[in-house]
């Protein structure tokens, strides 16, 4: 072999080395860099995940006792879900949630001031009532199908005052979109209820509606305690028996003093 074409290979083998010690050392920066975005990714998914589920176990709280409610910890609990909007602004249900927060930043409010129903007063917790409703519009353009959204702008009319035709249109936009979701049978269950307390014509629009939706309610291990409280609050139960008279002896036997044994 002549030393020109010795040189050749020579050369041909260092840059064959080369070029494979270049592509190792790549391959190894690029699977640093998958993992360092993996482990970031990872890291906000399991934070905006602890805030999300730290946030719903406090809403629970709240509904089934309205009092354990405070300004302080609903502000808390607004920069939490604030937060897990911030690393995954697409989601319909941090949306839907922080819904929920505002409505309850009003309710807060409202029963802090002395005098409720003073215009600055009002106007103040109009304010957060309309934060809850922008909160669940936008949780509906990513989820038009989101049932929990649609009570959501329900329930800011009702606290508004305003049963109208798009009070009753939201309704059934969430019953389309979830039939079987246990906040349908919450709403419908507690605002039949008020209405029948109250003798308001509202009821009439709605006494179908609720019979069916104490029936889920109970049923549904998500709704049942709260249907069940709202019963109690009230003092509905011999009704809701006569109205559920139908109904399956598994529902029936849980509403108070509805199924006696002599």
């Amino acid at each position: 072999m002549s030393r020109s074409l010795q040189r050749a290979l020579n050369t041909m083998a260092n840059r064959l080395f080369s070029f494979l010690t270049n592509m190792n050392l790549l391959f190894k920066w690029v699977a640093f860099f998958i993992a360092f975005f993996g482990f970031f990714w990872s890291a906000q998914l399991f934070i905006s995940g602890n805030a999300y589920y730290s946030v719903k176990n406090n809403i629970e709280i709240w509904q089934l006792a309205p009092n354990k409610a405070s300004i302080q910890k609903v502000n808390s609990a607004l920069n939490r879900i604030g937060n897990a909007l911030h690393y995954f602004p697409d989601n319909a249900l941090y949306y839907q949630v922080q819904g929920q927060l505002f409505e309850w930043k009003a309710i807060t409010v409202d029963r802090s001031k002395l005098d409720a129903s003073s215009s600055q007063d009002r106007t103040e917790v109009n304010t957060y009532l309309r934060e809850a409703a922008i909160s669940y519009e936008k949780s509906l353009q990513l989820r038009p199908n989101w049932s929990g959204s649609w009570i959501g702008l329900a329930s800011v009319k009702l606290k508004q005052g305003l049963l109208n035709k798009e009070f009753y249109n939201y309704l059934e936009n969430a019953k389309r979109a979830g039939p079987q979701d246990a906040i349908v049978h919450k709403f419908i269950v507690e605002f039949g209820l008020e209405m029948f307390s109250a003798r308001s014509i509202h009821y009439v629009k709605i006494k179908d509606q609720l019979k069916h939706h104490l029936n889920l309610g109970l049923q549904n291990p998500l709704s049942r305690e709260f249907v069940l409280n709202s019963i109690q609050k009230h003092d509905a139960s011999e009704t809701v028996c006569r109205w559920l008279r139908d109904a399956s002896y598994p529902v029936r036997k849980r509403i108070p003093n509805c199924i006696t044994y002599d």
